[in-house]
């Protein structure tokens, strides 16, 4: 009797002791952190979806993503982080390039040879593309990894460039009218319509969009060429690169008050007067607002970057990627349009000539000062640019990838049909572009916004509203002296 008794003492001492052991196991948390970021509904759904859990599963933790809406809304939520006193959720987050420089210049990001070893990081470095590794760099510091490159082509319905080219002399008295009012000639001496898109400057441009304004598709005339107009980066940098396209360099960006910026506010006048459909500006579109022109017949062209060629074009049978053009196989790729100026000499030849070089940018993956598991969150970086993910995103989005055992395979892998022919356009844009990126200043984000400012007042907000009032490039010039150079002087380099 005694010895069953303490028998089964011991035993209800072993099942307590296991008890409190796998409560304890239950109820000990796992590590936590925050993602911020902005991306599509789909890609959202395939991070969300798909990477997630599987770094989840390997590390054993928990991830929750968090949006922001504008590139400038970054610095506002990371400096809420830092005014916390409770810890530090935010572990990683995605920046586009333009606010790279800003965000580690005022201190919100962490370099990553404060994260870990010189031997790590060095062996970590070499899979990336150099390119895209170097503009991870501000003073001589790595704070991001790249996580995809980005530049802009020329997106165009194949169907309505050919019946331009084909019909286009029935407008060339009106279109030699109003441009003899705005440079004093007309079309350039010896004008005509190249059937290549690639081949078009500033002008061809304008013919085509003059062209498709004034004929009648489906019982409606309008203009159909756009590019994005919502108060965010993406229209700033469109601005800025029609500007490099004009012989600017990142100096004559930033002081505005230069020739080749007000040249390219005097094309903007242009266009809006007569080829821009005005829903970009009242609608405000973004990329989405533009793919769904195209869906509606409302735009002919615009240039676009890579992800948005896949949405435009979508998968046979995909849920996520229905597509946006009626008939995908007319949608066609090609350089931007070079710069020309607007002005013409006495002989009737632009005054001068610019280029087809836009920028390259993308975007980054940094860590915040402020993130408590940063070994963890460096861990994630790694992971979503892994060699598996980054092909999956190039495959299902069309992102031109960062790493070089991808960006080197590109034109093998994707040697067919629409794909290869989108693939082949942009790498080829990038060559174009070299090294020309955003200007590298601390105050870029805010330099975008005066950008987008100039446009709607001195331009849309004129030009629209009154087609007969002739481009005044004194009174866009006092415009922005008078509103933005005390400004522009203020701006941290």
């Amino acid at each position: 009797m005694e010895r069953n008794v303490k028998y089964l003492v011991l035993m209800l001492f072993v099942v307590t002791i296991l008890f409190i052991f796998m409560s304890c196991s239950t109820n000990k948390q796992k590590t936590e952190f925050k993602v911020l970021l902005r991306m599509m509904p789909a890609q959202y759904e395939y991070y969300t979806q798909q990477v997630i859990p599987e770094f989840e599963k390997k590390y054993n933790c928990k991830v929750t993503v968090v949006q922001f809406e504008k590139m400038w809304d970054i610095e506002k939520i990371l400096k809420l982080e830092q005014q916390k006193d409770s810890a530090n959720m935010i572990g990683v987050v995605k920046v586009p390039f333009e606010m790279t420089r800003d965000l580690a210049k005022k201190g919100y990001l962490e370099s990553f040879d404060n994260i870990v070893g010189k031997d790590t990081l060095e062996q970590d470095e070499a899979i990336y593309y150099p390119f895209a590794l170097s503009l991870g760099y501000v003073d001589g510091k790595l704070y991001y990894f790249p996580r995809k490159l980005e530049t802009r082509i020329l997106v165009y319905l194949k169907s309505k460039v050919e019946d331009a080219v084909k019909n286009w002399q029935k407008f060339k008295p009106q279109i030699d009218s109003i441009l003899k009012i705005e440079n004093g000639y007309g079309l350039p001496k010896g004008y005509t319509l190249e059937s290549d898109p690639n081949k078009w400057d500033y002008y061809d441009v304008f013919v085509v969009g003059y062209y498709w304004a004034n004929t009648e598709y489906n019982g409606v005339k309008m203009p159909r060429y756009a590019h994005r107009a919502k108060n965010y980066e993406g229209t700033a940098l469109g601005l800025i690169e029609r500007a490099y396209r004009l012989n600017a360099t990142q100096d004559s960006i930033v002081k505005l008050l230069t020739k080749p910026v007000v040249d390219m506010y005097k094309w903007e006048a242009l266009y809006v007067k007569y080829i821009y459909n005005p829903l970009m500006w009242q609608e405000g579109w973004s990329g989405s607002g533009i793919w769904n022109a195209f869906k509606d017949g409302k735009v002919f062209m615009a240039e676009m970057q890579q992800i948005d060629c896949f949405f435009l074009h979508g998968w046979p049978n995909s849920p996520e990627m229905m597509g946006y053009v009626k008939n995908p196989d007319d949608l066609g790729f090609a350089l931007v349009p070079k710069g020309v100026s607007l002005e013409l000499d006495k002989d009737g030849n632009p005054v001068y000539t610019g280029t087809k070089s836009i920028t390259t940018g993308g975007w980054w993956w940094g860590i915040p000062k402020t993130a408590k598991y940063k070994k963890l969150s460096y861990e994630f970086i790694k992971f979503v640019t892994s060699k598996k993910i980054q092909a999956q995103e190039v495959a299902k989005y069309g992102i031109l990838p960062v790493r070089k055992d991808l960006v080197f395979k590109l034109p093998e892998v994707f040697d067919y049909g629409w794909v290869g022919e989108m693939f082949k356009v942009s790498s080829e844009q990038v060559k174009t572009n070299g090294t020309t990126v955003v200007p590298l200043i601390a105050d870029y984000p805010t330099l975008a916004k005066y950008y987008i400012d100039i446009w709607y007042k001195a331009v849309v907000n004129v030009y629209s509203k009154d087609k007969s009032k002739k481009i005044n490039e004194a009174e866009i010039v006092n415009f922005i002296k008078k509103n933005y150079e005390e400004k522009i002087a203020k701006l941290k380099k």
